[in-house]
């Protein structure tokens, strides 16, 4: 594969993940409820970013790590695998970066609150967790450039995403607000758009 075709395919990958996470974050705040809208409620309690978004965006990447995958015999005999880990852990990086960007920006457009329901701390907090659970799973997939059986390693990151998502997440959702504790919710006749 030649540098040239490589940033194409760099150039590429980054501006789809640009569209999907932009597209995401207008259609997550376009079917909010407004009177329930706050940065947590419409990225972390909606299931859109953790099902489908994060795992594309992962998948794409992947495809990456899986294209210098094939020249991994050329490089090693040049003893260039660990400029080659680095170049990944940097396009891992960007990525992401881009990713939450994309995902976050169409919310700073609004008048909307960030942390309406709970501690502004520990909403930042949660924020912050995510985008790094986020940069580790991508960083993880940086280990299929030199595994035999690459493609059970995105399995494993995606159901990794999933975990995090659905069990740990979403409890940590309950710390920063009772509102999204579906018991709560049920208790005191709340069924807005949590």
């Amino acid at each position: 594969m030649s540098t040239k075709r490589f940033s194409y395919r760099f150039i590429l990958i980054g501006l789809l993940i640009t569209f999907i996470s932009l597209w995401g974050g207008q259609f997550l705040i376009s079917k909010s409820d407004p009177s329930t809208m706050e940065l947590l409620n419409i990225y972390f309690n909606a299931n859109l970013v953790s099902l489908y978004l994060q795992p594309i965006m992962l998948t794409l990447f992947y495809s990456q790590v899986l294209a210098l995958r094939k020249i991994r015999l050329f490089v090693g005999v040049r003893k260039k695998d660990n400029q080659i880990i680095a170049i990944l852990l940097g396009i891992a990086t960007f990525y992401c970066l881009i990713f939450l960007l994309g995902l976050f920006v169409p919310y700073l457009g609004t008048n909307y609150p960030f942390f309406k329901n709970g501690s502004p701390v520990l909403g930042m907090t949660l924020l912050l967790l995510h985008v790094f659970v986020l940069l580790f799973l991508s960083w993880l997939l940086v280990g299929g450039y030199q595994l035999r059986h690459p493609y059970f390693l995105l399995f494993l990151v995606i159901v990794l995403d999933l975990i995090y998502h659905f069990n740990i997440e979403k409890k940590l959702l309950i710390l920063y607000s009772p509102l999204y504790d579906p018991l709560y919710r049920a208790m005191h006749h709340i069924y807005g758009g949590y």
